[in-house]
Formats: structure tokens, sequence, C-alpha cells
């Protein structure tokens, strides 16, 4: 994070890969947005009231300009067509203003996306009075009384 840097959050509590945030990110990325910092998703377990309780944030660069070029003549396609634009990257690549270009460009983004954070496991955190720890669950017995001490 830099000084000064805006920083928009996106927060939820369904699993990131059904949730629709994640949907949402990958969109703004494949359009020009910018996530902020070296770790911009962050998802945890809580327990709140004896139950377990996901959050997922992303931290995204606020400070930054999605454009639109919207630079296409109308057009009618059969299904044929569409699947052979979508499906062929140099044709995307050519006519990256196009609305089947974004539309692959999402779908890709998003399913890349999705492979990231299918390995990912949520973090817990744990809460004392205003402060909090995060500890992630790979994390060797002496991290996490490390992490333990430092709350408290």
């Amino acid at each position: 994070m830099r000084t000064g840097q805006k920083i928009i959050f996106v927060r939820g509590h369904e699993p990131p890969l059904q949730s629709r945030d994640t949907a949402l990110i990958a969109a703004a990325l494949v359009s020009g947005a910018k996530l902020a910092g070296d770790k911009p998703f962050l998802h945890t377990l809580e327990e709140v009231d004896d139950e377990p309780r996901r959050t997922t944030a992303w931290s995204v660069d606020g400070g930054g300009e999605i454009v639109f070029r919207p630079n296409f003549p109308e057009e009618t396609l059969d299904f044929a067509e569409f699947r052979r634009r979508f499906e062929d990257a140099a044709w995307c690549r050519d006519n990256p203003d196009h609305p089947i270009a974004y539309l692959r460009a999402f779908a890709d983004t998003l399913a890349d996306l999705r492979e990231q954070l299918r390995g990912q496991k949520p973090a817990f955190l744990l809460r004392k009075g205003k402060r909090f720890a995060v500890i992630p669950q790979d994390a060797d017995p002496e991290r996490k009384r490390e992490i333990l001490e430092l709350l408290g």
C-alpha cells in the first residue's frame, strides 16, 4: 500500500469460489482496475455467538480509472460465430474492445481467480477487545503461539 492510496474494500460472507464478489473483482480487473497491496485478499473464519462466521475481503486500488471504449458496429451473430470468436484468443486480442473479447477476458480472469482461491484455506480470526489476530491454518504451533502472545 502506498501513502495516500485510496483503498476500496469489497467484503462478503460467502465462500469465495461461490461469491459474486469474486466475479465483481474479475470484471473490475478485466476493465482496468488494480488490486491494492501485496495481499489483496483475506479469507477468515471467526467464532461469533458460538457460530462460525466467514468473511472475505478484497482490497482494490480506488484511485485507478476504468475506461470503456466501445468501438464496434451493431451486429447479429448465430451461436456458432459467437463461439468461434469467443474461443479464438487471436480474434479477441485483435478486437479488444468488442463485447465478446470482454466476455472472454472475464471468463478467463474469473477462472484464474477461482483456481488461485481453490488452494487457499481460510485463516482464523481472533478478537480480544479492539485487538485482533489472524492466524493461518497452516501456521506451525510455534508461530500460532507467537501470534496469540502478541494478542495478549
